[in-house]
């Protein structure tokens, strides 16, 4: 039985940092939340920690709190790798609630301190997500060369989570630049780096991002199937926004066949979902969606109430670009839908 504080401190870093190296989430909010509050100030790994799984839990808001009070604490320490992961994390829960400017800012400073600490990893991890902001803003070359960046940094590392991360993002930049055929190069490659790593929650990603793919492309059986597979990881995970976005693929599947009843059902289920996660852009995404299934239901007012919510969404985020390519989406959707 453990009784000195620093040897208790120590067994619950260690347990914790087992669960979340097995993607154990809602093991390890059960963990940390049992903690008393000194546990974190001893131990300031277990804080961030704690953050990081409410995040992953929909608790984003919380997260963001937690984050901030870390950072006075990092300062201190100095640009050590808890500093720069507890930056990283910052700049996710920004992004994820739609502060894009604020959430670059982050990233771009954590680059700088990367790249002074001749941490390969962070580096990657900082143009990963500089590469995601740029695509998110059809900034096509700036991310093609910020992925390939991380994907070097990952590859002299052979880390094969970040791999996956960023042959993922890279398919999405091919996607929305119109090269369907690199698109799914990149995301085969970034579920064969998943699934070789265990990780069911990058797996979920992958897949879900190929639902959308698959469907674009004109396969909404396959979509199904890829979402249904994605939806299944996400639910073990308890993971509120990935189950959102596979909704999603199910609402324009039904969206893409003429059925504005099935597909308005559906995107309201992931909407739902979104807004318990804090994920501004897929509620942006998913207003814009439903303002087609709006428009497919002969319900003109209530489309455009949908699409300028949407459009005042998408411009908070700063992602004028992004809004304009998934209002072709789903204008093209409903087009095909109209002409059978």
């Amino acid at each position: 039985m453990v009784s000195d504080p620093a040897d208790a401190a120590a067994a619950h870093l260690r347990e914790a940092r087992r669960l979340n190296e097995a993607r154990a989430y809602p093991a390890l909010v059960r963990l940390l939340d049992g903690l008393p509050g000194d546990a974190f100030e001893q131990t300031p790994e277990l804080a961030f920690l704690q953050a990081d799984v409410h995040r992953r839990l929909g608790r984003a808001a919380e997260a963001l709190e937690q984050v901030r009070r870390l950072e006075a604490v990092c300062r201190m320490r100095g640009n050590d790798r808890l500093a720069r992961m507890r930056a990283n994390l910052e700049g996710m829960l920004l992004f994820d609630r739609g502060d894009v400017a604020e959430a670059e800012r982050v990233w771009v400073r954590l680059l700088d301190a990367s790249t002074e600490a001749r941490d390969d990893e962070f580096v990657a991890r900082a143009t990963n997500n500089l590469g995601v902001i740029f695509s998110l803003q059809r900034r096509g070359a700036e991310a093609l060369a910020a992925l390939a960046r991380a994907i070097d940094a990952y590859r002299r590392l052979d880390h094969l989570r970040g791999l996956a991360q960023s042959h993922q993002n890279l398919a999405i930049t091919y996607r929305e630049m119109g090269f369907p055929g690199e698109a799914d190069r990149h995301f085969s490659r970034a579920l064969e780096y998943a699934e070789r790593d265990g990780s069911a929650d990058e797996a979920a990603r992958v897949e879900q991002e190929m639902a959308l793919s698959q469907l674009l492309w004109g396969d909404a059986d396959l979509a199904r199937a890829t979402a249904t597979r994605a939806l299944d990881r996400y639910e073990k995970l308890g993971d509120p926004v990935g189950q959102g976005e596979c909704r999603r693929v199910y609402g324009l599947i039904h969206l893409r066949a003429a059925d504005g009843e099935r597909a308005e059902q559906e995107l309201r289920a992931a909407l739902e979902l979104a807004m318990q996660g804090g994920a501004a852009l897929l509620e942006a995404e998913l207003l814009e969606a439903l303002a087609g299934a709006a428009r497919l239901r002969a319900q003109r007012r209530e489309a455009r109430r949908l699409r300028g919510q949407a459009t005042r969404t998408f411009r908070a985020l700063g992602a004028g670009a992004w809004a304009r390519a998934a209002r072709e989406r789903i204008d093209g959707l409903v087009e095909a839908a109209a002409n059978g």
